[in-house]
């Protein structure tokens, strides 16, 4: 078995697009199904907080994703072209 991915990427896009919410940072991350949002960057680290537990709180991690335990989190920022947040 391959060791273990000590870090967890987590892809966040500056929405400026959405008519009802208005501006929204949006995390996602495909492998462990994760999503969450928030109106602000502050919002957004409070909330990716609780469904970082939702995801990976009650799991083993290695066995379900070869995710190392409390992996180091590395957002990667998405804007818009033109945009800034």
């Amino acid at each position: 078995m391959a060791q273990p991915e000590t870090t967890l990427y987590i892809d966040v896009e500056y929405n400026t697009e959405d008519d009802e919410y208005g501006p929204m940072y949006i995390a996602t991350n495909d492998a462990i199904g994760l999503v969450t949002d928030g109106k602000s960057f502050e919002e957004l680290r409070e909330n990716l907080k609780d469904a970082l537990d939702a995801c990976l709180g009650d799991i083993d991690t290695i066995a379900e994703y070869n995710l190392a335990a409390n992996p180091r989190i590395e957002l990667r920022m998405l804007f818009p072209y033109g945009e800034t947040a």
